[in-house]
């Protein structure tokens, strides 16, 4: 996929959709899933108030490339490009009302030596992640170091934690979020309503992050209004989904009914 390299696109569409994403502040929060495959990434999210957004990344050739697979790899597509110089730009024109969220950093190559670079990256970000402009935080997804090695990242850095059975001694400090693979609980494809016994597994992996005083995302959810709806009433914190704005769109029309 070709993106774009000039600023007024991404901020027209930003225009464009800014308004509408105002309407409403109570709603529940979104991560936009693999944000990297859209039309325009970060920017859309960005502009659909996503409280989570999600790159896939690879260290290869002294690169963090957006990439689920080294075969997909395009040269200009990295983790700069596309989401932390835009996330900066967004800042210094003071766009989204001061809004907050998490860039989810799921990583595909070695974990380590990933993190190390990603470390060295990041030190030019500083007046995005720390001070009056902190308005980003760095949460580190798929390859991880073990859950013991958390507190050897910087504080700016969290970590995705992805089970709820080895819960014991955890440095909860450095956890941002607890994430499971929906199809693990539930044969639910988004139609009819979740049956009985799987949705007391669902709600009991809810109960279990919360005792931890931690969120609770789970991916490869289904991706449309019933299921939506369904993981809002559920009590799921982070709704995963692949469309930003139909999904903003939906939850804030949803939350304006119901009041």
């Amino acid at each position: 996929m070709y993106f774009k390299s000039f600023l007024f696109f991404p901020l027209l569409f930003f225009c464009l959709f800014y308004s509408l994403a105002q309407e409403n502040k109570q709603t529940p929060k979104l991560h936009s899933h693999n944000d990297y495959l859209q039309e325009v990434p970060f920017w859309i999210a960005y502009a659909n108030r996503m409280e989570s957004i999600e790159a896939d990344v690879i260290f290869i050739n002294n690169e963090l490339y957006v990439a689920h697979e080294k075969e997909s790899i395009q040269k200009k597509q990295t983790l700069v490009s596309l989401y932390l110089d835009p996330i900066r730009k967004a800042f210094d024109l003071n766009l989204g009302e001061n809004q907050q969220f998490q860039l989810l950093i799921d990583i595909k190559s070695e974990p380590h030596e990933t993190l190390k670079k990603l470390e060295e990256v990041l030190k030019d970000y500083g007046d995005i992640l720390k001070g009056n402009k902190a308005r980003v935080s760095i949460v580190i997804s798929g390859n991880r170091p073990k859950p013991h090695e958390y507190s050897n990242y910087p504080d700016y850095m969290q970590f995705d934690y992805q089970s709820i059975t080895e819960i014991s001694d955890l440095p909860l400090d450095k956890i941002a979020l607890i994430s499971l693979n929906f199809n693990k609980l539930s044969t639910w494809k988004g139609e009819g309503k979740i049956i009985t016994r799987e949705q007391k597994e669902l709600k009991n992996a809810i109960e279990i992050a919360h005792s931890l005083n931690k969120p609770i995302r789970f991916w490869a959810t289904p991706d449309g209004k019933i299921a939506w709806k369904t993981l809002l009433d559920l009590g799921v914190d982070y709704i995963n989904t692949d469309k930003p704005f139909e999904a903003r769109f939906y939850l804030e029309t949803l939350e304006k009914a119901r009041y």
